[in-house]
């Protein structure tokens, strides 16, 4: 039995009946060495089972505490039935990379079982030309975005004939509910130290505070809170989800950050901003403050691999996008100076103390607080989130193959939330940078629009730095 950590439970009480704080990752791969129909989903299976060691989340189970005195606990499932979790899927003629987005869309607008470890796999088949696809779903109290992808680096291979990885020093072994009564028990020894780490996160937060008002001089800058106009990215969002995938080539995006002095991620950020600017700018709707993203930032150390595929490790900023800003170099300039400051508050603020939030008032207080926030759309009044989440995960240079096949494009795919109706997450693999575009149904229902001025930003920045 392992207690969740109050940045993992808080995506738990985060969860509305609109927004799941479910995160996945969309493999597409080379179906020349796979099976069809009934043997694929077999032959996945067989691959999978052995591999499960390398991922413990996926066998372990959410259980509640009574009257919410702590935060869950994970168990080992009991009932643990992988075959719940695999499924198959097989896309109409002619399998479009459109209508595996439609798909993904789907498959993200139902949310998880609770009752069961949180995490489905869907063995995808029919994706022209001779391609195929394994969809990953799990939620972000079990693992962030960059334990995501660490999660499906568990299940690559280096070379299409791997072997089984060798089995565990020691079996899984299944664990029984555990009943109210050592539930609470457990709960009990937990609370007498709330009023500790309550004072320790009210210190940490009012250090940063201070330094933020010395350095900055806004004490809000400690939050990384800017003034955040509003756009329909931040209406309430519904149930329901659109999804489409973009590519754009790395080393012309290396070559961009490289002629103008800028990180791989400030250009990133100019293409979503001409893209966002395009976009709103031809609904009539284009504010004239900047749009602003809120980017999540890994506490991970680079050389750290313990819990690699584990808990939530992440903070984040919040970065100017320029969009109020019509010359295309200037913007780039301006977000690649926006982004150095978000950095500059990042470190005033440290890792820990948003992740440490739950800690003020412990887990009731916390879930009530996300209950209160819901019923005053607290999310989407105040925009904590800013316009837009963006996200930048590094991956692989090298190919990659799993259950046999070749791995041709990698696309983590991230949630959208009450507040942020807008989430583009990106991985880089290969030669190749692969873009989702993941938006609430209704706020965004021209979505391929928005990919193309998404596109279309680029060839404007690219042509601009004469690339």
């Amino acid at each position: 039995m392992k207690r969740l950590t109050g940045a993992d439970a808080t995506f738990l009480y985060m969860q509305t009946p609109n927004s799941y704080s479910e995160i996945a990752a969309c493999i597409v791969v080379d179906a020349a060495a796979l099976p069809s129909g009934e043997a694929l989903l077999d032959h996945s299976l067989a691959w999978l089972e052995p591999r499960l060691h390398l991922a413990p989340h996926l066998r372990r189970k959410l259980v509640r505490v009574p009257l919410e005195l702590d935060h869950p606990v994970w168990i080992e499932d009991p009932h643990f039935d992988l075959e719940y979790h695999v499924r198959h899927v097989a896309l109409p003629a002619p399998g479009s990379m459109d209508q595996l987005g439609d798909l993904v869309g789907r498959l993200l607008s139902r949310p998880l079982d609770h009752s069961r470890p949180l995490w489905e796999m869907y063995v995808i088949e029919g994706l022209e030309p001779d391609q195929g696809a394994y969809f990953l779903k799990t939620h972000h109290a079990a693992i962030d975005g960059v334990a995501a992808f660490a999660l499906v680096a568990s299940f690559v291979d280096l070379t299409p004939d791997a072997p089984p990885p060798p089995p565990p020093d020691q079996p899984w072994e299944p664990e029984s509910v555990p009943s109210d009564l050592e539930l609470v028990g457990r709960a009990t020894l937990n609370l007498a130290r709330q009023p500790l780490r309550g004072l320790k996160a009210v210190r940490r937060l009012a250090r940063s505070m201070r330094q933020a008002q010395t350095r900055h001089g806004d004490a809000m800058a400690a939050l990384g809170q800017s003034a955040v106009p509003p756009t329909r990215f931040n209406e309430p969002i519904g149930p329901h989800r659109r999804v489409r995938f973009l590519d754009l080539p790395l080393d012309d995006v290396k070559a961009m950050k490289s002629a103008t002095g800028t990180k791989l991620n400030d250009v990133v950020l100019a293409v979503v901003s001409g893209g966002l600017r395009r976009y709103l700018d031809r609904h009539g709707e284009l504010p004239a403050e900047p749009l602003v993203a809120f980017v999540p930032v890994s506490g991970r150390s680079s050389d750290s691999t313990e819990g690699a595929t584990e808990g939530n490790q992440t903070s984040m900023v919040h970065i100017e996008l320029a969009t109020d800003e019509p010359d295309v170099a200037a913007r780039l300039k301006r977000i690649a100076s926006a982004g150095d400051e978000a950095k500059s508050r990042h470190a005033d603020l440290g890792p820990s103390v948003l992740l440490d939030l739950t800690e003020f008032g412990g887990p009731a207080l916390a879930n009530a607080s996300m209950r209160v926030m819901e019923a005053l759309r607290l999310a989407e009044r105040m925009r904590f989130g800013g316009n837009v989440v963006v996200s930048n995960i590094p991956g692989p240079s090298f190919p990659l193959y799993t259950a046999g096949a070749a791995i041709r494009r990698l696309y983590p795919v991230g949630p959208v939330v009450q507040g942020s109706g807008l989430n583009i997450t990106l991985l880089s693999y290969l030669d190749n940078l692969g873009f989702s575009i993941v938006a609430d149904r209704d706020l965004v229902p021209d979505l391929d629009d928005l990919v193309a001025d998404l596109r279309a930003s680029y060839d404007e920045l690219a042509a601009a730095l004469g690339s």
